[in-house]
Order: C-alpha cells, then sequence, then structure tokens
C-alpha cells in the first residue's frame, strides 16, 4: 500500500494488515469516522487501488449514489449480494462504502447485513462516514458493532508538524494550521487563498457539497458565503430575499447537510468553517455578488449594526448616491488602521471614488489610506499620497507631516526625515498636542541618527513631557527610551536606567490596542535595553511587538524588529531560537526581493547568522558561517555609514576567531582607523577588547596594553561595554605575564557578561581564565569553570563550546596524571585507578567518568571504593583535595 496521506500512518497500517488477513482467508470490518476534508474517501481510495493491484475484488459504494437510486433498498440489496457472491466463491473481496452518513434510517440494514459478511467468509468491509451527520438507525448499527465485529479507526486533526508536510517552511505556517484546525481539506484552501487568491481544487471539492441543494437552500448558503460570520436568520432571510419560514427550511437542509451549524454566540447561525464561504464566494457571479453585498450592506443599517461589520459589504458595493457609504468605510478604516492596516486601506480605496473635490473627508481619507501604506510596510505608496498632498497645498499644518517624516526614516533618508519633523512641528497651531510629542520623537531619533546625543536627549524629554500630559501612555514611553539613550551617552548612566526602568513599566502596562498604534515604542524600548545590558527584557518587549505586528499586519518595522530580536537572542545565547527568527528575516528578505530589502538589515542579520553558526558549530555550520560574513561585506561594499563599519569590525573578529590574529588586527584597523576615529568613543571597549585579544595571540604585550589603556579610557562607555573594557585589561595582562591580575580581570568580566546574561561571553572568558590558571600552576582552580562553561554550552546548543570544555579538561587529566606521581609512589593504584581518581579530581560525575571509560556507573563506583580505602580519604571530595596537596608539592607543569 502506498503511503501517501500525511499523518495517517498508522491507518494506512491498519487498512494493510487488514488486506493481508484478507489474502489469507480472515475478514474485517473498519470504521473510518472523520469531519468533512479530513482524509476519509482518499483512504479508501487508497485501500481499493491497493486492493485492486493484489487481486483482490473491490465493491465500492457512496451513499449519495444509494440514495439517489429510484429504489434505495433495492440498490443496497444489490451491494450486498455482490458481496456475498465473490465469499460464496471462496474469492476475497473489499467493500467500501463512502459517505455513509447519506443513509437514513431505513437503511441501516445494510450494515448488518455486511458485518455479518465479513464474520462468515473472506470479506474486508471498510465504512467511511460523519458522525454528526448519522441519521439514528446507521448511527445505533455502528455503535453495537463496534463492541465486537467493527474495528473503530477514526480520523483526527493533522498535529502541526504532521501538517507541515503541506504547509513545508512557509512563514504563516503556524497561522494556518491554527486557522485549519488540522483539517488537510481546509489547510489547502486556506493556503491557496493566501498564495493565490483562489481556493483551487480542494475548494472545488468543498462546492461538490452543494450539489442536490434546493433553490431556497442555495440562496440560503450564498448569502451566508456573503456574510462570512456568525449570523441570525434574520439577516440571512433579507440578504437571501427569503421570507423568514423559507430561510428557516433552508437553514434547516444546511444544517442538515452539515455546511451550516450554530455559532458559538447566541442564536446565530456560521458555515461550518470560513474555507467553505470562500469556497462558495469565490464561485458567485459577479453580478449575483455585487447585489448579496448590497442587500447585507441595506440590512445591516437598517438593523444599526456597527460600521465595522458594514464596511466589508460597502466596500464591495458602494453607491456613490449614497453619502453614509462614504462616512461608513472612512469610519471603518479609522477604527481598523492600527489593528488590520490592509483592511483600512481596502476600506479606503474604495471610498476614494466616492469623494468629490472639496469634501470634508478628502484629506483625513488620504491620510489615512498614506498611514495604512506605512503601517503595511508600503513605503513608497504611502510616500506618493503624502507627497501629493503637499505638492496641492491641500496638507493641513503638520497634519501628515508625522507620518512623511517616518516614510523617509524607513527609506533610508534621515536627513528628509529630520526637516520633515521640524516643518511640521513649526506649523502646528497646538504645541503642546500628541502629534507634537511624535514630532520630537522624530527629531531625537534625528538628532540620534547624527551622534548629536545631547539634543537628541532634549527633544526626548520634550516630548514625553508632553505625551504624558496628553495622556499618550505609549508615546512617553516611546520618548523616554529615546530619553535614556541621550542620558547613557552623555555620562548619566543612573537617570538612563531610571527612564528605561520608566519606559518599560508604561509599555508592560498597556494593551495590546493600546500598543498597536505605536509600535516603534517596544522596538525602541528594546534596542535601549540591550544598550543597558537588560537582554531578557529586551527580548521580552520585542517579541511582544513583533508578535503584534505579525497578528496585525503591521509590517513597517518587522525588518528592525526581527533584527535586533535576533541580536538580544544571540547575545543571550540562544542560538536555535536566533536561527529561528534569522531564517524569518531571510524569508522577509525573499519576499521582498533585491530592491525591498533595507541594506543594514541585510547585513547585520548576515553577521548575526554567521556567529550563531559558529558556535553552534553542527556539520557544515563552520563553511555557511564563511558565506554568511562574505554576504555581509558585500552588501557593505564600500559604505562609510555607521552599520557598514560594523560589518567590517565583524568579519575582523571572526578572522581573529578562524586562527588569523595579524589580519584581523589589519583588518580592523583598516575599517575604523589607527586611532579608531571611525567608530564612536561609546563603541571603542567592544573592539580593543579584539584587539587586545589579538596582540596577545601575537605576542605583543606592549599593544595589547594600548588597546586595554583606551578601552579603560573611554568616555560615555555603556555599562554593556564594561565587562569588554575589563576582558581587554585581562588580555594585557596576560601578555605581560601577569595571570594573577588576569585572573582577577577574568573573574571581573565574567561577573559582568553573568549579569547581563552573555552566555557565549561568560564561556569565552572562563576559558581564557582556565588558559592563564593552567599556565600558571593553578589547575585546581580549573574545574569549576570547565562545568560552569559546560554547563551554559548545553544551554546555548554550543557544539563549540562544549569541544573546548571537552579539549580542557583532558588537559586536565594528562596533567593530573603527570603530577599526581608522588602520591601513587606511595600509595599504589592500578592504572584504572588512577585514571578514575584523576578524573575525579577534574569535577567530573560517576557518570561523565563511565560515559568516557566505556564502564558501568556500579564499576567505576567499586573502583572509587578501592581508591578510597587505599589513599584513606572517606569521599570524592577528601579524595581531589589530597591530589591537589600532591600536585602543589610537586612541581608546576606549564602546558
Amino acid at each position: 500500500m502506498v503511503d501517501t496521506l500525511i499523518g495517517r500512518e498508522w491507518h494506512l497500517r491498519t487498512l494493510r494488515t487488514a488486506l493481508d488477513r484478507l489474502q489469507a482467508g480472515s475478514g474485517a470490518a473498519v470504521a473510518l469516522p472523520g469531519e468533512p476534508g479530513i482524509g476519509k474517501s482518499a483512504l479508501l481510495w487508497i485501500a481499493a487501488d491497493t486492493a485492486r493491484a493484489a487481486g483482490i475484488a473491490v465493491v465500492a459504494a457512496r451513499g449519495g449514489d444509494l440514495i439517489q437510486s429510484p429504489d434505495t433498498p433495492a440498490a443496497c440489496a444489490h451491494v450486498v449480494e455482490m458481496v456475498c457472491a465473490h465469499a460464496a466463491a471462496g474469492r476475497p473481496v473489499l467493500v467500501t462504502v463512502d459517505d455513509l452518513h447519506l443513509l437514513g434510517t431505513d437503511e441501516a440494514g445494510l450494515i448488518g447485513r455486511l458485518l455479518r459478511c465479513t464474520a462468515s467468509g473472506p470479506v474486508l468491509c471498510v465504512l467511511a462516514y460523519r458522525r454528526r451527520q448519522l441519521a439514528p438507525g446507521p448511527a445505533a448499527a455502528l455503535a453495537d458493532a463496534s463492541a465486537g465485529l467493527l474495528r473503530l479507526a477514526p480520523l483526527e486533526p493533522l498535529t502541526r508538524e504532521q501538517s507541515s508536510g503541506l504547509l513545508g517552511e512557509r512563514s504563516d505556517a503556524d497561522e494556518i494550521h491554527r486557522e485549519a484546525a488540522g483539517n488537510p481539506q481546509y489547510i489547502k484552501v486556506l493556503s491557496a487563498l493566501r498564495d493565490t487568491g483562489a481556493t483551487a481544487e480542494a475548494g472545488a471539492s468543498i462546492f461538490g457539497e452543494l450539489t442536490g441543494l434546493d433553490a431556497e437552500a442555495l440562496a440560503a448558503v450564498r448569502a451566508a458565503a456573503v456574510l462570512g460570520e456568525p449570523f441570525p436568520v434574520t439577516l440571512v432571510a433579507d440578504v437571501a430575499e427569503l421570507d423568514e419560514a423559507a430561510a428557516v427550511r433552508a437553514l434547516d437542509r444546511l444544517t442538515h447537510a452539515d455546511l451550516i451549524r450554530p455559532a458559538e454566540r447566541g442564536p446565530h447561525l456560521a458555515l461550518r468553517h470560513r474555507a467553505v464561504g470562500e469556497a462558495v464566494y469565490e464561485r458567485l457571479e459577479p453580478s449575483l455578488r455585487f447585489a448579496l453585498h448590497r442587500r447585507a450592506a441595506n440590512a445591516l443599517a437598517k438593523d444599526g449594526a456597527p460600521v465595522a461589520q458594514r464596511a466589508r459589504h460597502v466596500t464591495k458595493a458602494a453607491d456613490p448616491q449614497n453619502p453614509e457609504h462614504l462616512t461608513t468605510l472612512i469610519a471603518a478604516a479609522r477604527g481598523v488602521v492600527y489593528s488590520s492596516p490592509a483592511t483600512a486601506a481596502e476600506y479606503l480605496q474604495a471610498a476614494l471614488p466616492l469623494l468629490r473635490e472639496g469634501q470634508d473627508h478628502a484629506h483625513e481619507a488620504q491620510v489615512l489610506l498614506a498611514r495604512a501604506r506605512l503601517l503595511s510596510g508600503e513605503f513608497s505608496e504611502g510616500r506618493a499620497l503624502l507627497d501629493a498632498l503637499r505638492s496641492t497645498g491641500s496638507d493641513q499644518p503638520g497634519g501628515a507631516a508625522l507620518d512623511s517624516s517616518r516614510i523617509e526614516r524607513r527609506l533610508g533618508r534621515h536627513f528628509e526625515a529630520g526637516a520633515l519633523a521640524r516643518s511640521g512641528l513649526a506649523a502646528l497651531a497646538e504645541a503642546d498636542s500628541a502629534t507634537a510629542a511624535a514630532l520630537h520623537a522624530e527629531l531625537a531619533d534625528a538628532a540620534y541618527d547624527m551622534q548629536d546625543y545631547e539634543k537628541s536627549r532634549v527633544h526626548a524629554e520634550t516630548g514625553a513631557a508632553i505625551a504624558e500630559r496628553c495622556g499618550d501612555r505609549v508615546g512617553e514611553a516611546h520618548a523616554l527610551a529615546q530619553s535614556a539613550l541621550g542620558h547613557l551617552f552623555t555620562g548619566d548612566e543612573a537617570t538612563a536606567l531610571a527612564r528605561a526602568a520608566r519606559a518599560a513599566e508604561l509599555i508592560d502596562a498597556a494593551a495590546d490596542t493600546t500598543l498597536l498604534t505605536n509600535l516603534a515604542a517596544p522596538l525602541q524600548l528594546g534596542m535601549t535595553e540591550g544598550l543597558l545590558g537588560r537582554l531578557s527584557d529586551s527580548e521580552r518587549h520585542l517579541a511582544r511587538a513583533e508578535a503584534l505586528g505579525r497578528r496585525t499586519g503591521q509590517t513597517y518595522l518587522e525588518g528592525p524588529l526581527l533584527t535586533v530580536l535576533a541580536n538580544s537572542q544571540c547575545r543571550l545565547g540562544k542560538l536555535r531560537q536566533g536561527l529561528v527568527t534569522l531564517d524569518r528575516v531571510a524569508r522577509r528578505h525573499a519576499e521582498l526581493g533585491e530592491h525591498g530589502v533595507n541594506a543594514s538589515e541585510e547585513a547585520v542579520a548576515a553577521n548575526l547568522r554567521a556567529s550563531t553558526l559558529y558556535w553552534r558549530d553542527a556539520p557544515g555550520d563552520a563553511e555557511r558561517a564563511v558565506v554568511e560574513v562574505d554576504r555581509g561585506l558585500a552588501v557593505a561594499g564600500d559604505s562609510s555609514t555607521t552599520w557598514a563599519m560594523a560589518v567590517r569590525c565583524f568579519h575582523a573578529e571572526f578572522v581573529l576567531f578562524t586562527g588569523d590574529p595579524l589580519r584581523a588586527r589589519s583588518l580592523l584597523l583598516e575599517a575604523v582607523g589607527e586611532d579608531l576615529s571611525g567608530i564612536s568613543a561609546w563603541r571603542r571597549p567592544r573592539w580593543c577588547d579584539t584587539l587586545a585579544e589579538a596582540a596577545l595571540a601575537v605576542g605583543d604585550s606592549e599593544d595589547a596594553e594600548h588597546w586595554a589603556a583606551i578601552a579603560a579610557s573611554a568616555p560615555e562607555r555603556p555599562p554593556s561595554l564594561r565587562a569588554f573594557a575589563l576582558r581587554a585589561r585581562m588580555w594585557a595582562h596576560a601578555a605581560l605575564g601577569e595571570h594573577e591580575e588576569a585572573l582577577e580581570r577574568a573573574r571581573e568580566a565574567a561577573r559582568e557578561f553573568t549579569a547581563r546574561g552573555e552566555r557565549i561571553e561568560v564561556c569565552r572568558t572562563l576559558l581564557a581564565a582556565a588558559e592563564f590558571a593552567l599556565r600558571s600552576g593553578q589547575a585546581h582552580l580549573v574545574a569549576g569553570w570547565l562545568d560552569r562553561v559546560g554547563l551554559l554550552a548545553e544551554q546555548c546548543g554550543s557544539g563549540r563550546l562544549t569541544a573546548e570544555v571537552a579539549r580542557y579538561r583532558s588537559r586536565l587529566v594528562a596533567l593530573a596524571e603527570a603530577q599526581s606521581d608522588s602520591l601513587y609512589r606511595a600509595v599504589p593504584l592500578t592504572t584504572r585507578e588512577r585514571e578514575i581518581a584523576n578524573l575525579v579530581s577534574t569535577g567530573m560525575t560517576n557518570t561523565a567518568i563511565a560515559e568516557r571509560l566505556f564502564l558501568s556507573v556500579r564499576t567505576v563506583e567499586s573502583h572509587l571504593r578501592q581508591i578510597y580505602r587505599k589513599l584513606d580519604v572517606p569521599n570524592r571530595a577528601a579524595l581531589t583535595r589530597a591530589l591537589l596537596d600532591a600536585r602543589r608539592a610537586s612541581r608546576p607543569l606549564t602546558p
């Protein structure tokens, strides 16, 4: 039997086993109950095809064909007769009955007779049906049979993992699976809708369920498809142009056919799934679709329905002669512009042809449409709309300046963005408004881009104060997060932390609907928290904003949100999560195409992926990391922007990691200048750390000291970079042979990195400390550090760090063996006992020792008891102390 059905492997095995037994002469009965579209008919087809290929006779029946027969009882009897004829001749026969639920109570005898055939001869009976639609008679017959003759094999919805076979690696797979409730047919319909706007073959299959409906039922199901949401009987009657009694009859028939089901709320009804409505709607003639929407709009208006409910129908059938249609569309767009900007744009596009020159709503409609385009990531379209307003002089003072500034910023035109914000602020009649606060925030961004942190801070503080007075809590949080950076880079770390904490409090208290009005606020806060070393908070705020943007279609900040989120995850050592986020970045770039991708986002994402792959170090990761580094460099080109500088600096660090310190130093200084003038003063500790490490690697102590001194003296140093300054000093001490001082700086740097959650950097620092300890004859310090690095490496999913821990443990074991000879000469141990004693002294557990030496844990424990007895020690702690004492008494061995 061919396994062609995703998620139905157990059912296929069950049918395969039943067919094998049938060929051996044993009969059986299998029931396949399940929802519409779940895969019942496909299983029957595969079973029948497999049986025919094996030379087994097949009798296939369908409930729809049987009940449409002029004499249904006779048709059912004929099926039984054919089966009995094969069985009587000793020929194995498979009988399948699809859509058994369509049979009425009078045909229940068919089930009993078929099941009796399976008990008396080589007959395999497979029945497929929908439980919800079973008539009482067939339901009772199946219930009785399931106690003995019948094996139930219900088809459940696909799990998310199973649905991957249908959905592939698409970014909206989770949403489609959730909306389809794991139903394969609905998954296909919803996927096709998103990809092509049509329901494709899966929709045609659903539409086939309308076959045989009378005119009233057909009119009602079409009306339900146009309404697209739960409805009362009276509404579907108005839209279908049926009287209430006829509508009730039609809905009863549709309920019996399982096309209509009771809705969750009140006395309303609904199509059984949105996929059904889409399949029906798609096949409506344009004129009928228009008429139905017009009726729906009129009926809802008559009932006083909310504008949001009416707008969908007005959009499809707007009447230029009805002024209420225009106000409905604009009011509805105003209400959903943040929760669904694409829907708002659809309403406004329908409203534009209804506008007349000089009409009151004209300006608002165009500004709203530009905002919807901005929020949907359609920057060029939004910009064109706002430019048109300004060119005609119809822009109201300050009205569109805010959105214009935001669009210019997203398009990378920072000077233009600042100029627009300044002109908008100057034109505002009311200087103490939410718009004024937002324009100050734009100006704070403009000043920050120019590295004028004092000016940025002033604008941010002004904006925060205005937003607070206006009750705009999210706008206040946005400005406070900007203010925190201004304070940070002007040397006031305490105020920066306080401002960021207040911004976080406001964001955390904001409802999702409120936060949606300004997703730039949690983005700004996440960036600020990252620079302040609050990485977990940064990840939390960025993840919330990204989820809200994805859910509502606000994609205008998707690029920076995903990129900054991936940066926080990678710095936290969450390598798997970071790669998942970066995969989403890559899919977004593929969707936008070559000319729609922001260069800085693309290059930074390439750097982050390279770093993550390097530390994960799975097979093939090293090669892929090199490709990503090269891609980032190619995107940066010869740009002199801050982000391009950072890309080149990262390239230099990557070269250092891969073993070429001289080239790394050359590349880094070429990128930033011999005096580091190419990078901001506050960023210098980060790259001084890299230069000092490279100097140590080539044995240049003077150079290492030089970079450590610069790192320590850097002004306006953010707390997140303090650890790098300490580690730069660590490399310098090590280069001078001052290992005690190097170890002290390593401990301090590790504490700083730990406080900020930067697990990869903690591991790097502790591994360097382990090296210095071994070189200075302090091997007793190393085991604890390796335990910690090993645990962190496991949490991060870093194969590279795990391999480094193993390498250092091997060196510890070799050192232990070399330095413990005096003790072993005094108290002879066997070779295996010495091996185990040395491993115990490195901090390894009995289980780890057993795995390493290919022994059982019990054997290791037995050897330990002998070691304790011979050395006269009570436990592993005492054993470790004894070995350490022996090593201290011997001459330190420099590895």
